[in-house]
């Protein structure tokens, strides 16, 4: 059976490799059979590494590319040369990624024996048909661009290979076995009052809320828990609907307050001397005025949610209680359907809290898995790095004349296309993007052989 996958693999990326295509404008100062890295006793020359490292730049692009789209989106003009906290372009952080990811790749062929991975002569001869086949779709000049070989290529194909298949090896021993207790989630409902300053001073900094201020804002939350205990059933009553509730009262207390403050002015302007009774009116009138806009808009002074958390065992900073630990410690505490009675502070709201599910069977399950695939991830990302500390690698000064700028991009592109035309017939297309001509060429025949057009069109 493994060596069905590791076939069906191989043959899988010879195909892709076939299909696809990578441009861009290259560097003219590279000697491609110039070693780049050595890890051990084994090397791999500057085209070799400069095919992987491009590999990687292009399915990055791609990917992000789709995604923009997906959103109807614009990808930024600036995706590599854009500066970091640290002073490091993001072209220069992914290249030391990328070389982290070869030098692992070449420890794990060097690990591959201890799990039972080998390739067959059959598979590394598809892994040359592949590499072959991507030299033919994409032509000298791409490879030239590349500064690689065929046998560059058929070397990174085979490391591919070995990589997709050590990772259930490694893994093989992992204790997939997660208790309830371990893995339990407990989800809530929960009102928040912000307490958070939203005005800020002359220097940009955000002023705090005073201590009345706060009070005010622990007013309300009480508030929400005494509808919440007035309630039918407040095991199940809707925090959604008492929210709005609430508010809608805020609202309109707010609105009286700003009709009698209206009124009292009048009150005022009434009493003044006939000389102001003019300037007075108009003032009462703007005051009436500002007080229907206000009413007009309702303000929110708290918003309802649920969550769920772990109350387990195995907890990291992904499972915790994004509300704060005292909320957690009281959840911990209440049965399926109770309410905290009282209001809970936090860093910066307050709080009334019911829990719905102290045991959440489906989000429980959900964290089983989640802590299983974080075991697997640790193992895997450890033996590698331990790999890495007890092994002797070498960077030459040839791996500093790759550059990864936006001058110089590298994309995949199907190369060869099969669609079906409104008519029913069937349309080949073959597309070559190109970064260094700045041109896309389409040509397009029909299966009938009646039609063939070509096209350039500068960008």
């Amino acid at each position: 059976m493994k060596n069905l996958k590791a076939k069906a693999v191989c043959v899988m990326l010879s195909a892709s490799m076939a299909a696809m295509g990578l441009t861009g404008c290259g560097s003219d100062n590279v000697d491609g059979t110039k070693t780049a890295v050595t890890v051990n006793d084994e090397s791999i020359t500057l085209g070799q590494a400069n095919f992987m490292l491009r590999y990687q730049q292009a399915t990055m692009y791609n990917y992000y590319s789709k995604m923009y789209s997906m959103y109807g989106m614009q990808m930024p003009s600036e995706m590599y040369d854009k500066e970091g906290d640290d002073g490091k372009t993001t072209g220069e952080t992914f290249k030391e990624q990328s070389l982290d990811t070869i030098e692992k790749e070449l420890l794990m062929r060097q690990h591959a024996e201890e799990y039972g991975i080998s390739l067959t002569d059959e598979e590394k001869q598809q892994a040359k048909e592949a590499a072959q086949a991507f030299a033919d779709k994409n032509g000298d000049d791409v490879m030239k661009k590349l500064h690689a070989t065929v046998e560059d290529i058929q070397d990174a194909l085979e490391l591919y290979v070995i990589q997709t298949r050590i990772y259930d090896p490694i893994i093989a021993d992992v204790d997939t076995e997660v208790s309830d207790e371990e893995a339990k989630q407990t989800s809530i409902s929960y009102i928040t009052v912000s307490t958070a300053g939203t005005e800020k001073d002359d220097d940009g900094k955000t002023i705090d809320l005073t201590d009345e201020e706060k009070a005010a804002k622990k007013e309300i939350a009480q508030r929400f828990l005494d509808l919440l205990k007035e309630s039918e059933d407040p095991a199940t009553a809707s925090f959604t609907d008492l929210r709005k509730e609430l508010n809608d009262q805020l609202n309109a207390e707010n609105t009286a307050d700003s009709t009698d403050s209206a009124d009292s002015s009048d009150e005022s302007s009434s009493s003044s001397d006939a000389s102001d009774t003019s300037a007075s009116d108009a003032s009462s009138a703007s005051t009436s005025s500002s007080s229907a806009s206000d009413s007009s808009s309702e303000v929110s002074y708290l918003t309802s949610s649920e969550t769920s958390f772990g109350t387990g065992s195995e907890k990291d900073d992904d499972d915790t209680c994004s509300l704060g630990d005292k909320v957690a410690e009281e959840a911990a505490k209440l049965k399926d359907g109770e309410y905290y009675d009282g209001v809970i502070e936090g860093d910066d709201a307050y709080y009334v809290i019911r829990v719905d599910k102290a045991f959440d069977e489906d989000k429980t399950e959900s964290r089983r898995q989640t802590i299983i695939s974080n075991r697997k991830s640790d193992k895997y990302n450890d033996t590698l790095d331990g790999w890495v500390k007890e092994s002797d690698i070498k960077v030459a000064s040839n791996w500093k004349k790759l550059e990864v700028t936006d001058a110089d991009l590298y994309t995949m592109t199907v190369d060869s296309a099969s669609t079906d035309s409104t008519d029913g017939t069937t349309t080949d297309s073959t597309t070559s993007d190109s970064t260094t001509s700045g041109s896309t060429e389409t040509t397009s025949t029909s299966s009938t052989g009646t039609a063939s057009t070509s096209s350039s069109t500068a960008e």
